[in-house]
């Protein structure tokens, strides 16, 4: 009990047994390279020699899988992150989260919403309530596979879009319902055989 005393300020309402392996900071620039992930950041109550904010070195961001299963994000500039100090060196830092705080808080506050969003304003919502994925995109999206494809609802699939292009091979199986015009090239086949 007298040494947590003796490692908590009172004063500044902090434990200081993490002072020194834990840091917040804020990304100042971003180096990603075909090396690594990693990115420079603030770290607001060190200073260096010059008595300025310390600058780190570029340091890597902890991903959710770097090995054969591989993915890829990085902090966006000015982004509150959370350091740990590595045990290679006095200077070696790792990224292991970013945070909100009351200047910077969340884009919303329902606890059951998986939200992403992107600087240009595309939006990615799941929403666990009532198991609804919502994309609001900015650009287009593109989908490949070498497998089949399959889209299957117990609802209505619709197509929105000024243009509508299918290539390839066509079946459609049960009844077809068409208004409004309709061209076609090449020959038809029907019950009453082939026309043109």
């Amino acid at each position: 009990m007298k040494n947590l005393l003796a490692d908590t300020d009172f004063a500044k309402g902090k434990d200081n047994r993490f002072k020194s392996s834990l840091m917040i900071a804020k990304v100042s620039s971003i180096e990603v390279t075909d090396k690594g992930a990693n990115v420079r950041c603030i770290i607001p109550d060190r200073v260096d020699h010059g008595n300025q904010p310390l600058i780190t070195k570029p340091i890597p961001v902890l991903q959710t899988a770097a090995g054969q299963k591989r993915s890829f994000a990085v902090p966006r500039i000015g982004t509150n992150v959370l350091l740990a100090k590595l045990p290679n060196g006095t200077s070696d830092y790792a990224v292991i989260g970013s945070f909100y705080t009351t200047k910077d808080p969340p884009p919303v506050s329902d606890p059951n919403l998986d939200y992403v969003e992107y600087e240009d304003g595309s939006k990615i919502t799941f929403d666990a309530d009532n198991g609804t994925l919502t994309w609001d995109l900015t650009g287009g999206i593109t989908l490949e596979c070498v497998g089949a494809f399959t889209l299957k609802t117990a609802g209505t699939l619709l197509v929105d879009a000024a243009n509508v292009e299918l290539k390839g091979a066509i079946k459609l199986t049960g009844n077809v319902s068409h208004t409004g015009n309709m061209t076609t090239t090449g020959t038809h086949t029907d019950a009453n055989g082939v026309h043109q």
